[in-house]
């Protein structure tokens, strides 16, 4: 090696160090105790909402949860409670903004401010492309973007007039590789990691920190709820079995855990995920082979057009001899533990 190309690699390797020594300095200026903290999350009563809930509880921290569906919303509130939570709990469809904005008034009428924000309330549609409507991806958008939206617009004057806060944008590894017959949920969460990048770099000025999450696979429970079409019992199938693998997926209370250590790290983005989780892997290092291997298993494993066509069922109406089943005995846990077992 010559001496030009051990220069260069010398102050390669002393560029790294210093921005890494830069990096720790800077997240040890922005930690933060959440012990006295007001915490909104969206999406609380289930699921992952409720499994942050339950960790800013035990944290110390103040929460008040929102979800549509009040039989939920009491479930929720009376665990947080028991566990001696500080807990507001309010019906709220995030998708309409005048019911968001009453939401934070309440939240700052019974806790007089608001610090964090975790936007975590979504849909997701399982099918191929052909069983999708035009309202489908609306119905995404309107969930999974605009909903979140409408609560950052609504707390920002409250976190704005401290100049303290911090928002975690729940988005998914589908908001960074598409992935095959969920491209309703795909496009939306495409436009959340956009809208949350650049949040980022506008509020910093204010004193507010955004982090954009990124989950895997995830064992919450969820898929009983998710909406399935066309072949709807084969699609539930190969989802739920994804969600319930140990390898590849990470359980409801590790992500938990991920997204508030990001949040109170002030990371601006977290990848949500197992330890050499190949997806993320395949998603970082090799983008246009991981596209091309999605095709494939589009074309040869993934269930075609077919059974139900257009019309949704929910997962628990889609049951089959794989699912339940032995092999996704952890994610029929995580349903019974995250109260995604009530029919909606």
């Amino acid at each position: 090696m010559n001496r030009l190309a051990r220069n260069a690699l010398f102050c390669a390797g002393g560029a790294i160090v210093g921005w890494t020594l830069a990096q720790r300095a800077i997240q040890r200026t922005r930690w933060f105790d959440y012990r006295g903290k007001v915490a909104i999350v969206t999406g609380g009563s289930r699921g992952l909402g409720l499994e942050i809930a339950r960790r800013l509880v035990a944290r110390g921290a103040k929460v008040a949860i929102c979800a549509r569906t009040e039989e939920d919303l009491r479930t929720a509130e009376d665990e947080l409670r028991r566990m001696g939570g500080d807990v507001l709990a309010v019906a709220c469809d995030i998708t309409n903004f005048d019911e968001v904005k009453s939401f934070v008034t309440r939240v700052v009428t019974c806790f007089h401010k608001i610090d964090l924000l975790f936007n975590v309330a979504g849909i997701i549609q399982v099918g191929p492309l052909d069983s999708m409507t035009l309202d489908d991806f609306h119905r995404a958008m309107d969930a999974n973007c605009w909903g979140p939206l409408h609560a950052i617009l609504a707390v920002l004057p409250h976190m704005r007039g401290r100049r303290w806060g911090r928002i975690v944008n729940v988005a998914s590894i589908g908001g960074k590789k598409a992935v095959p017959h969920l491209l309703p949920y795909d496009a939306s969460k495409f436009a959340l990691v956009g809208l949350s990048t650049g949040l980022r770099t506008e509020l910093l000025k204010n004193g507010i920190l955004v982090t954009t999450a990124n989950p895997t696979l995830m064992r919450t429970g969820s898929p009983r709820n998710a909406e399935f079409k066309s072949r709807h019992r084969e699609e539930y199938a190969w989802f739920s079995l994804g969600d319930s693998l140990p390898i590849i997926s990470v359980s409801a209370a590790r992500a938990a855990d991920q997204i508030l250590r990001a949040c109170q790290a002030g990371d601006a983005e977290v990848f949500v995920t197992n330890l050499l989780n190949p997806a993320v892997i395949a998603t970082k290092f090799a983008p246009a082979l991981t596209t091309e291997v999605l095709a494939l298993i589009d074309r040869f494993i993934l269930p075609g057009m077919g059974g139900i066509g257009r019309q949704s069922r929910r997962g628990y109406e889609s049951e089959s001899f794989i699912s339940p089943s032995p092999v996704t005995t952890l994610n029929e846990q995580a349903a019974r533990r995250n109260n995604e077992m009530r029919p909606r």
